[in-house]
């Protein structure tokens, strides 16, 4: 029987929530967690202890719950309010990734996560120098697809990477429809859920 520190989506788990708390490109620690609060907040699952600023709660807010009302208007505000566009990007992993731990938590009954205590430390920009808008309204590298869209920043990127591996496929896969990734539900099972999901969600690029 696995325990948690031998089964590689609990470390998965474990690692985003250490990213989480920790110092980013743009938002130090505690701007991370309270990121992840807001977005909670949003969702019904619990409320936010710190206060944000109105554009930043407001985008968290929307990409959490309303993902899909998102518009290019909502990114020209966030840099008229003074703030990189590739910090909305990493407002976006945060936000995406802790709703992809608490879903993964309801979905088997069991109880969310408790956020770690705030990393100290200043942000620290880790940006790929190949980021640039091609088909997004944000920089990516290359053009904007599921595995690209965080690509801008690396750390986020690496992150996301881990927690897709174990709940869909490692990223160098996913366009390879061929792989069957020997999961407990064959490739073309796997991708109707995906895609019946991604509709009810209205996801889009």
């Amino acid at each position: 029987m696995q325990t948690h520190s031998e089964d590689p989506t609990e470390d998965a788990i474990r690692a985003a929530l250490t990213a989480i708390s920790s110092p980013g490109s743009f938002f130090d620690g505690a701007e991370r967690v309270a990121l992840a609060e807001h977005a909670r907040a949003a969702r019904g699952l619990g409320a936010a202890s710190s206060s944000l600023p109105p554009v930043v709660a407001d985008a968290a807010a929307r990409v959490a719950a309303k993902a899909m009302t998102t518009r290019p208007d909502h990114v020209r505000a966030w840099e008229q309010d003074g703030r990189d566009v590739l910090a909305y990007v990493e407002l976006v992993s945060v936000v995406a990734q802790i709703a992809g731990i608490d879903s993964y938590r309801l979905a088997l009954g069991a109880e969310l996560d408790k956020l770690p205590e705030p990393v100290p430390g200043e942000p620290t920009p880790v940006v790929h120098p190949d980021a640039r808008v091609m088909n997004a309204w944000v920089p990516t590298v290359g053009i904007a697809l599921a595995p690209t869209a965080l690509s801008a920043l690396p750390n986020e990127t690496a992150t996301k990477k881990k927690l897709a591996a174990e709940w869909y496929l490692p990223d160098d896969v996913v366009h390879k429809y061929d792989v069957e990734p020997g999961r407990e539900i064959t490739r073309p099972q796997m991708e109707l859920v995906a895609a019946r999901t991604s509709w009810l969600n209205e996801c889009f690029f």
